[in-house]
């Protein structure tokens, strides 16, 4: 079984701090289509910070029926 190699823009952020390097580590992965769960929790396992947060684009289907807003 062969692994494809794919590449995901992210940032990582310092959060709950007004100074740089000092607070808590956020990595966001800015474009998550694609991903399963499990890759998911692989990705945030592998970044080792407090939070790690997914971007996806909004479900229409679930924004027409007055999903939030």
């Amino acid at each position: 079984m062969s692994q494809q190699t794919r590449r995901f823009a992210m940032s990582q952020w310092d959060v709950f701090s007004s100074r740089p390097l000092e607070g808590n580590s956020l990595a966001v992965i800015h474009d998550a289509r694609g991903l399963g769960d499990s890759e998911m929790q692989s990705l945030a396992k592998e970044m080792n910070l407090s939070e790690t947060t997914f971007i996806l684009p909004r479900d229409p289907p679930w924004n027409a029926s007055g999903g939030c807003g």
